[in-house]
């Protein structure tokens, strides 16, 4: 069974229980799909497939509170049912390690459906594609773009709706979280909230998006105007996930589109405090300030735009050091600041709306 997942392509019924793969790697920071999927997803989780962590308990490894088992093979995922194997692991460049190619066999074989968030298309495999048929299988390559995608025109403007973009101080810092977060709030003090996946994690969680990395240049931020207005039909508030940062030298081309297409009122700059380097490269990450006037200036070429709050990415620190990092960050910049996986978020939803009412 599947779902729409655009105006071409449909994703995974959210009722079929998934076998989450993160081979050699749950646990670890290249398995942030895994989590994010276990975080925040809809479908019924019945294992992970990791045969390095077999036997340990996902809360354990991850905080999570997921009670399904930690499995070594396909075999075994298929005898709990696992409906479809979700590939949670990626590296930069989305490239599918060879090695993953027979268990995705297997899989199929098993009568599981494959959900692929991976640059590599599974479409694209003649020996998987001649499998998935042979065994009336759907394979999901939810990273392909859709046809026919607009030029963007600030578009976005026209609408009532009031956009907020998370934006980084580098890649993989927690800004899908954070828009899942501030949802999550908005949703419990009775607000209607939209969220707006713009990459292969956000879509394994909502059924419905468009990765903006596989989007062609002159697409992107016109991917990102189609998405926020499709959602402001149903919601006043918006939560549009970030990609990449301004500052980073591989992915700033992403993160540009989106800021434009989603000519947000207000951002969240998300920041990894533990992290002193942009990833991937030996460059400092900049100061709050610099990073906090280049999204405001940015932006400001399609509407004034503020930095609201500050969300931190404390996972890997003591309590005692989160605490301290919040502080440091408030004082820095005056912005309300929170770790809102950790802590409670509200209070980044407060300034929200408090910039929203002005």
């Amino acid at each position: 069974m599947a779902t729409k997942l655009s105006d071409t392509q449909t994703y995974l019924h959210p009722t079929v229980p998934l076998a989450i793969y993160a081979p050699g790697e749950f646990g670890k920071q290249q398995a942030k799909t895994a989590e994010g999927v276990l975080r925040y997803g809809s479908n019924p989780i019945a294992c992970v497939i990791d045969a390095t962590q077999s036997g340990k308990s996902i809360k354990e490894l991850t905080g999570i509170d997921c009670q399904a088992p930690i499995v070594a093979s396909i075999e075994e995922a298929a005898s709990l049912k696992s409906g479809a194997l979700l590939l949670g692991t990626a590296w930069p460049g989305g490239a599918m390690p060879p090695e993953w190619k027979a268990d995705i066999v297997r899989a199929l074989e098993n009568g599981m459906d494959v959900v692929n968030g991976l640059h590599d298309f599974l479409e694209e495999d003649e020996r998987i594609v001649k499998t998935a048929k042979e065994h009336g299988r759907q394979l999901f390559d939810v990273r392909k773009s859709p046809d026919h995608l607009p030029v963007a025109a600030g578009r976005v403007m026209q609408s009532n709706a009031y956009v907020v973009l998370t934006v980084g101080t580098d890649c993989s810092v927690g800004k899908m979280t954070v828009s899942l977060e501030n949802q999550k709030s908005a949703r419990q003090q009775g607000i209607s909230c939209g969220f707006v996946a713009t990459g292969q994690t956000g879509i394994m969680i909502c059924g419905k998006g468009i990765a903006i990395d596989r989007v062609i240049g002159d697409f992107m931020a016109g991917a990102t105007e189609k998405l926020v207005l499709e959602a402001a039909e149903q919601s006043d508030l918006i939560m549009v996930e970030g990609q990449g940062s301004l500052a980073h030298p591989g992915f700033s081309g992403v993160t540009m589109a989106l800021v434009h297409g989603a000519c947000p009122q207000a951002m969240v700059l998300c920041h990894r405090p533990s992290r002193k380097n942009i990833k991937g490269t030996d460059m400092a990450i900049s100061d709050y300030k610099r990073l906090i006037e280049t999204y405001e200036s940015m932006a400001a070429y399609m509407r004034p735009s503020k930095v609201v709050a500050i969300a931190l990415n404390t996972h890997d620190l003591s309590k005692e050091q989160a605490e301290h990092e919040i502080a440091l960050a408030q004082k820095l910049t005056g912005l309300p600041t929170t770790d809102p996986v950790r802590f409670n978020g509200d209070i980044l939803l407060k300034a929200i709306l408090d910039r929203k009412n002005q």
